[in-house]
């Protein structure tokens, strides 16, 4: 009655959203996201299952020791989630049923990916120059202007040519939604045969 899969919740590093992914806070929050919910679309009224555990990965989905000490860590690293989708929820209704079915087919000819749901108490500025030159800027009273730049707040991501993004702070994953079009193309769904995971 479950369906289990792997997937990469979140990856170090920028987004297509302009959400930044610290090294620092990705490595405290990495356990955050167990026992939370699946959702389908980010809809909180379409849970299809749970999230059941988590793991740090290298780029090549090698497991990260999460023991390891920090300043040894690799500058680009994901969180991977194990999770399961609900296939009994939709036993006693036809249609709901069916949708499972095809929902889970979808799944594994690689139709959908997931993305991250988090909550976050406080947020810095990101922002890379036309140079590729990177630099973080704290955000309070003399700096909170630049969050009218930022593409999550309506903005068009970028001021004075240079590129700005929303690094979040105190991050705690929060869930997961079934996407086509993630904000980070790297959180793929693996696939049943993937014996590397």
């Amino acid at each position: 009655d479950l369906k289990y899969i792997y997937s990469i919740l979140a990856t170090t590093g920028w987004n297509r959203n302009d959400d930044v992914f610290d090294r620092v806070e990705m490595w405290s929050a990495r356990n955050t996201a167990e026992d939370k919910p699946f959702n389908k679309g980010h809809n909180p009224n379409e849970i299809i299952g749970h999230i059941t555990g988590n793991a740090v990965v290298d780029e090549n989905y090698e497991l990260i020791d999460s023991h390891e000490e920090f300043d040894s860590l690799p500058d680009k690293f994901h969180v991977l989630t194990s999770a399961v989708i609900y296939k009994h929820i939709s036993s006693r209704d036809e249609t709901l049923t069916k949708s499972t079915q095809e929902l889970i087919r979808e799944i594994s000819e690689g139709k959908w990916f997931v993305s991250m749901e988090a909550l976050f108490s406080n947020f810095d500025y990101a922002l890379v120059t036309a140079d590729g030159d990177e630099r973080i800027i704290i955000r309070n009273e003399d700096t909170a202007f630049l969050s009218k730049h930022l593409r999550s707040y309506g903005g068009a991501g970028d001021y004075n040519g240079m590129k700005v993004g929303r690094l979040m702070r105190n991050l705690t994953f929060s869930g997961k939604g079934l996407v086509t079009n993630p904000g980070n193309p790297e959180s793929i769904i693996f696939k049943q045969e993937d014996n590397v995971i």
